[in-house]
């Protein structure tokens, strides 16, 4: 889903529901963070929360060397698979650039009116982009 419309439909959503509460959040970001480190393409994996209904639950993570961000991507929408596998309604969208991939989710939790929204951004690798910078200053 392309990110405007992502993010009409997700305003829809909060002006219909209310953020779910800390616990349910906690239990989202627990199992976000589980989801991240588990699948192994990812590291500095940084997983919170916040008050911003936009992105309750957050993580800031750096791919793995030699992880391409269409692959991060995809694994990212397998996370969410997981995070959204009870909720009974769910959008999400992700837009990948050549240093970042970044995933937005909103849901509805099973028989509620509340919502869980989640903000992932993945960072290519650190060495592998500073490799790239510092070849691109030997060429100018």
């Amino acid at each position: 889903m392309d990110p405007a419309a992502f993010h009409k439909l997700r305003a829809a959503m909060q002006e219909n529901a209310h953020p779910a509460s800390s616990l349910e959040v906690f239990a989202c970001e627990r199992t976000l963070g589980q989801e991240l480190e588990a699948c192994g393409l990812f590291d500095q994996i940084e997983v919170g929360s916040t008050a911003d209904p936009d992105q309750l639950a957050i993580a800031l993570c750096h791919c793995t060397p030699d992880v391409p961000l269409w692959e991060a991507g995809y694994r990212l929408e397998r996370v969410w698979s997981v995070l959204r596998s009870q909720a009974s309604w769910e959008i999400h969208t992700a837009s990948i650039t050549q240093e970042v991939v970044e995933f937005e989710g909103a849901m509805l939790l099973p028989g509620s009116i509340q919502f869980v929204t989640v903000h992932v951004v993945a960072l290519h690798h650190a060495e592998v982009a500073a490799d790239r910078s510092g070849a691109q200053a030997l060429a100018d």
